[in-house]
């Protein structure tokens, strides 16, 4: 108000009174407008484009992964035939993982297609073991495949059984090898080998249903490390149509849905756990579900939100893998789609928390579950023993910042069983009937330091604008106070005690 020092009464409460309204009307629109500038502005950092934060992150990940595997050692297996299995855990052996995405294709609807490249490397020093030496014994998983997918080939089971033990091609229903092959090397298998040399004779019209791993090896994870079509290809929205659809799913391998589950359980949703649309500051109430997209069981796990959470001193919500993901519609009908069932009458076929898995595997009677059948039917541990379920050790963990769509952290977990049966197989002959775990791993990431002040840089800005309209309508109140106050005191005192003065000097002349 000094600059209005000179000017009259009037224009002094003019100035006073427009400088000071201005002030607050314009500290009004800066608090209602800075927040959703900042949005627009921030947005176009979310979309998977070259040269945007996101992409960058995405193509070249800042921050390591690691995958821990623990193998299921059968330490009775020499007494299959008196003995339930008694299981014994090893491991982790740990492995840091990177992705790299290889064979980008910008498509005009706004979605990117890709494939993934994984590459693992040991790390001995987060491991617990000697992977180059332990052993495991297991159950023979290609004797179960070539019984299972011969189930209702009676004729042909028959053929194969007489070539498999006519020829010695096995001896015993179990593998005793290094973990190093049962992980990743493979392991040589005359069984495998030599199915795959004769499936290769006969014509493919006439071959039966079987479909074993196209290698001459077998390992749970040989021929993953490095190859750029394993985990299939995949579409997802860039984002730059709508910022809600960046990182979603649109294809696996060209479609929509897959043929091994049924309805909603074959969808293409979710995203595949890196990238995840941001909500801004649309996010109210309590969040919705999320999915993540796992080419593993080549379908998606559905997380319920659980709690608030915070790390790195960044509000985050916390989703979990709950006893839904593998119910098989025992207790939920939503999951009834799970069941593989030729007839879906017959559904369930398995008890709760454990999902077929056989189409997505070669053929195999595998299922997935979570770590040590946390969360499962009573009935899949009464089989076995060994099993110690754990809530803090076990459960599956996605973390987000809801205003970025950032990952805090990720604990991503689960268990491969066989559905151990005779599947009319000399060899698996007085085998117990089990759904018998033979892996888990452990993947798992978190946010960095450095990304985590980059976040809160990200969080702070909408606020910093809110902050300065608080500090200047403060100013603009005070301001607007002293305005009135003036006006009706001062300059009008003054402005009503002139003519006296006047008066008085004429007296005195």
């Amino acid at each position: 108000m000094g600059c209005c020092s000179n000017w009259s009464p009037t224009s002094k409460r003019l100035c006073a009174l427009g400088s000071t309204t201005g002030l607050c009307v314009f500290a009004l629109v800066l608090g209602l407008v800075w927040p959703a500038l900042i949005w627009e502005i921030a947005k176009q950092e979310f979309v998977l484009e070259p040269g945007t934060e996101v992409y960058e992150n995405w193509i070249d990940p800042p921050i390591d992964t690691y995958l821990e595997i623990f193998l299921w050692n059968w330490t009775n297996a020499a007494e299959y035939r008196t003995e339930k299995p008694h299981l014994e855990e090893l491991g982790p052996y740990t492995f840091v993982e990177r992705h790299e995405r290889v064979n980008l294709v910008w498509n005009d609807n706004d979605t990117l297609t890709f494939q993934q490249r994984r590459i693992w490397h040991y790390l001995p020093e987060r491991s617990v073991g000697n992977y180059e030496t332990d052993r495991v014994t297991t159950i023979n998983p290609v004797l179960l495949t070539v019984g299972y997918a011969l189930r209702n080939e009676p004729e042909f089971l028959f053929y194969v059984d007489g070539i498999i033990t006519g020829n010695n091609l096995a001896t015993t229903p179990f593998y005793d090898v290094l973990v190093r092959e049962m992980i990743f090397e493979g392991y040589d298998d005359l069984v495998l080998t030599s199915l795959l040399a004769l499936l290769e004779l006969i014509p493919e019209e006439s071959r039966p249903p079987i479909d074993l791993p196209p290698y001459d090896r077998f390992g749970w994870f040989f021929g993953r490390n490095g190859s750029e079509s394993y985990d299939g290809t995949f579409t997802i929205g860039t984002g730059k149509d709508n910022v809600h659809n960046t990182g979603l799913m649109r294809l696996w391998n060209g479609a929509n849905a897959t043929d091994y589950y049924r309805g909603a359980c074959g969808q293409i949703r979710g995203t595949t756990g890196e990238v995840w649309p941001p909500w801004g500051r649309t996010l109210s109430g309590t969040p919705p579900n999320v999915s993540v997209f796992a080419p593993d069981v080549c379908s998606s796990v559905t997380l319920q939100y659980a709690e608030e959470m915070e790390r790195y001193g960044i509000d985050g919500l916390r989703w979990i893998g709950n006893d839904r993901v593998f119910d098989n519609g025992v207790h939920y009908e939503e999951s009834r789609c799970q069941c593989t069932a030729e007839d879906e009458s017959t559904c369930p076929v398995l008890d709760n928390g454990s999902m077929d898995v056989s189409r997505c595997k070669f053929g195999a009677p595998a299922t997935v579950s979570f770590p040590h059948f946390y969360l499962a039917n009573e009935s899949y541990l009464a089989g076995i023993s060994g099993m110690k379920p754990n809530e803090k050790e076990h459960r599956f963990e996605m973390e987000l910042e809801p205003y970025t769509g950032v990952p805090l952290g990720v604990k991503a977990q689960l268990q491969v069983n066989l559905n151990v049966r005779q599947y009319g197989m000399s060899l698996l002959k007085d085998i117990p009937e089990v759904m018998l775990p033979v892996l888990w791993f452990r993947q798992t990431a978190t946010l960095t330091d450095e990304l985590a002040d980059d976040i809160k840089l990200i969080l702070i800005l909408p606020d910093i604008g809110v902050y300065v309209a608080y500090a200047l309508g403060a100013i603009g109140i005070v301001g607007l106070v002293l305005a009135v106050y003036f006006s009706v005191t001062r300059w009008k005192l003054q402005s009503t005690a002139a003519p006296s003065t006047v008066e008085a000097k004429q007296a005195l002349d």
